[in-house]
């Protein structure tokens, strides 16, 4: 790349990005998080990671006078913003100064611990709404609209890393990311995963909105997969960003009837390991999920039935793959390379067609 090219590049970028700094008290940082002048749940967002211990931790560096990193906002438009770094601290001091919570696992001013913000001293609660200062990084209306992403992206892997999919929950926003948030509700998967439990890590790490990324990556690719299995679901975000209305219906009745005839088919046991002498794992086996959903998307309507008037045998077949070696090591080893995939997505397949 020639100087002039790079030079050109160079200025582009500061003609690109519009910022302003400003310094907000604690109380107008609660009130705008209140108010919905900041929005804390943009799409590119990860889920809320603190729990009340870091939060406290946070609360505790403003009584003591310790610096606290800025917060990146963008201005959506005049008076909204949206938040791209620092939502855990924005939250912690709206949730602390509104009273949500107490003042837990504190080393340095114990005697803060078990405090909420009513229980602080006068003259600290005023202190601590007026005086310390949160500075602000505003990307400005004028900014090019797509240079939020990046600048979110570069943050947070400079900080605590971005799992995969909540790389791509950003690099690859759009109708289809939406369509995953919005099945990752259903009843059998939160079941499964336990992400009704918002602090789990299941559901704070998106493991939910990627099992269901994950069922549509393998139904269209387990058996021309080339790479692993992280590798082709961002190409398959990618290729799906955003698909027409017609696309997502099929796509959201697809997933449905497939968990529903799933759960119909195995009952409590689905997505579960048996452990012999008729116990079954609780937790959901994220590679037998795999293979259930595959196969079953994969039946006709009438196979289906038959399955599902078949349960018991169903079940007894996932028994008897387990005992099978190549099965086996298809859900417990590797199991996200191609060879794995197409093994146990297979193994299904010719179980629930011979009972259909």
């Amino acid at each position: 790349m020639s100087k002039k090219a790079v030079e050109k590049k160079f200025l582009d970028a500061q003609e690109s990005l519009v910022i302003q700094q400003s310094d907000f008290s604690l109380s107008l940082i609660k009130d705008m998080a209140e108010k919905g002048s900041i929005n804390l749940a943009p799409s590119y967002q990860r889920r809320d990671r603190w729990g009340d211990e870091k939060q406290s931790r946070l609360i505790e560096s403003f009584i003591m006078n310790v610096p606290v990193p800025p917060v990146y906002l963008s201005e959506d438009e005049f008076g909204r913003y949206s938040v791209i770094d620092g939502k855990q601290r924005i939250t912690a001091i709206k949730r602390f100064i509104s009273g949500d919570f107490k003042l837990a696992g504190l080393e340095t001013i114990k005697e803060l611990n078990g405090l909420s913000f009513d229980d602080l001293p006068s003259a600290v609660q005023n202190a601590l709404s007026i005086r310390p200062y949160i500075r602000a990084i505003t990307l400005l209306r004028q900014s090019d609209p797509e240079l939020k992403f990046e600048v979110f992206l570069r943050l947070n892997t400079w900080g605590e890393r971005l799992n995969p999919q909540e790389i791509r929950n950003v690099a690859y926003s759009g109708k289809f990311n939406d369509l995953l948030f919005f099945l990752s509700e259903n009843d059998v998967l939160v079941e499964g995963l336990k992400t009704h439990v918002k602090s789990s890590s299941a559901y704070k790490n998106m493991d939910d909105i990627e099992h269901v990324l994950r069922f549509f990556t393998l139904k269209n690719n387990w058996e021309k997969m080339s790479g692993s299995l992280s590798k082709e679901m961002d190409e398959f975000m990618k290729e799906n960003r955003n698909p027409d209305s017609k696309r997502l219906q099929e796509m959201e009745s697809d997933f449905n009837e497939s968990i529903k005839v799933c759960k119909d088919i195995w009952e409590d046991k689905v997505f579960l390991k048996p452990l012999g002498g008729g116990q079954w794992r609780s937790q959901l086996i994220s590679p037998l999920y795999d293979a259930e959903m595959v196969a079953v998307s994969m039946l006709t309507r009438d196979e289906r039935e038959s399955a599902i008037k078949n349960k018991a045998q169903a079940v007894k077949g996932v028994e008897e793959l387990y005992k099978e070696s190549s099965f086996v090591k298809s859900v417990s080893q590797a199991t996200n390379t191609p060879s794995s995939i197409v093994t146990r997505i297979n193994s299904m397949y010719k179980m629930l067609k011979a009972i259909a």
